[in-house]
């Protein structure tokens, strides 16, 4: 509190620090996360949102030229942005863009720090055409950035970041995408106790995420009454976990609950399956993924992950998507693609709802009109901008190729 106090008398004069927002928004009576400090000194003095913010809004006001989308490519290129093309083209096509106007796609480069990623951030923000950003699914550069959207008035829809923090800040333009971990861990919990699993043994990433992931499955795993007889942690830069594995050996438990990165967990899966432990694995929505399905091979058979997306739907919503998708790019879309498509059309459905793109009025919009429906489900906010409705899917892993489980348990 004190570090950050000293930093905004050198720069309250300016009025043009990012903090000050959280700060005020804080009082001074709760502890801010370190993230949120860390961005006063990243973002400088030196640059003046609040103009940014001014020159958004009179371009908002023009009514006029073209929307501006920014599209965030994560690290490890998944298929989110194949989603979000294809959606652009669609609304142009068919709607003839938005409010008469075209929509028009930015697409930038991820970062894994925000360090590296604050100049793209900064550009974004610069430009007075840009309503949105979809993208940053990396917690670590998601909330900082967050607070520079905020600052520059730009709505902020952040695809694949559960973490609790993210909406903790009453933050007017950030918009998550998908249940936070809370909603998550209950229904990984739930379906552990459906399938029978009473014994868990718990094996997590000391990431701030896996962390939260972590203890936040804890919590849900004895509100019903699962026994977790065996708690390990490990660091992202771990190799071997024979000797961790070895311990794991001697217990006696019916499935794993494993919280870590793609990479981590897949070297992780592997040697699980090279010891002989045979048992299914539960794991949140990030081993979802193209990565990790592809690197674990047959050794992730068992591995159970929710995901928001049921690629066997038959609803119209559904089958158009798949149909289009296909036709563009040649292969089936998965959920990450899904999510990218719906980001758009939720976005364009209240744009057009608004009849404008007013900042203010645009995110009140978002926040507050009716529910809307995609090929990932139901969306509709709380006033946190905590996603509501979404229902998750599980999934099982064999032979690199996800099946669902024919039983879920209900989000609500």
């Amino acid at each position: 509190r004190l570090v950050a106090n000293r930093f905004l008398t050198r720069c309250t004069h300016q009025y043009n620090v990012v903090g000050v927002l959280v700060l005020r928004q804080h009082r001074f009576n709760r502890v801010l996360p370190l993230q949120v400090l860390f961005v006063f000194f990243l973002a400088g003095c030196n640059v003046d949102y609040d103009a940014m913010a001014k020159q958004r809004v009179e371009y908002a006001k023009l009514n006029q030229g073209e929307i501006v989308i920014a599209a965030i490519q994560d690290t490890n290129n998944s298929h989110y942005i194949k989603g979000i093309s294809l959606a652009v083209e669609e609304v142009n096509q068919h709607k003839g863009g938005l409010l008469g106007r075209p929509l028009t796609l930015h697409i930038e480069r991820g970062s894994s720090d925000f360090k590296s990623a604050k100049s793209t951030i900064r550009r974004i923000v610069s430009n007075p055409k840009v309503s949105a950003v979809m993208g940053q699914s990396n917690p670590r550069v998601a909330l900082p950035a967050s607070i520079i959207y905020e600052k520059g008035q730009v709505l902020f829809f952040p695809p694949f970041t559960s973490l609790e923090e993210l909406t903790s800040h009453n933050l007017a333009y950030t918009f998550r995408m998908l249940p936070d971990n809370q909603k998550q861990t209950e229904q990984i919990a739930n379906i552990a106790k459906l399938l029978g699993y009473k014994n868990i043994a718990v094996l997590n990433e000391r990431g701030k995420t896996y962390r939260e992931f972590n203890l936040l499955f804890i919590e849900a795993a004895t509100k019903h009454g699962l026994n977790l007889l065996f708690k390990r942690s490990f660091f992202d830069t771990d190799v071997d976990f024979r000797p961790l594995l070895s311990d794991l050996k001697k217990q006696n438990f019916d499935a794993i609950f494993l919280s870590a990165r793609a990479s981590t967990a897949t070297n992780l899966v592997k040697q699980i399956k090279e010891m002989g432990i045979d048992k299914p694995i539960l794991a949140p929505s990030n081993l979802n993924s193209q990565d990790f399905t592809r690197s674990v091979g047959s050794a992730g058979n068992k591995v159970i992950a929710p995901t928001l997306y049921n690629a066997s739907a038959t609803n119209n919503v559904n089958v158009k998507f798949k149909t289009s998708y296909l036709k563009k790019y040649h292969e089936k879309p998965d959920a990450d693609a899904a999510q990218g498509y719906d980001s758009i059309m939720l976005f364009s459905n209240k744009v057009e709802t608004a009849q404008s793109t007013l900042p203010a009025l645009l995110a009140s919009t978002v926040r507050f009109s009716p529910a809307w429906t995609g090929v990932t489900g139901t969306h509709h906010f709380n006033k946190q901008g905590d996603m509501l409705g979404k229902k998750y899917y599980f999934q099982v892993l064999n032979n690199s190729k996800w099946f669902r489980l024919p039983i879920s348990p209900s989000f609500y």
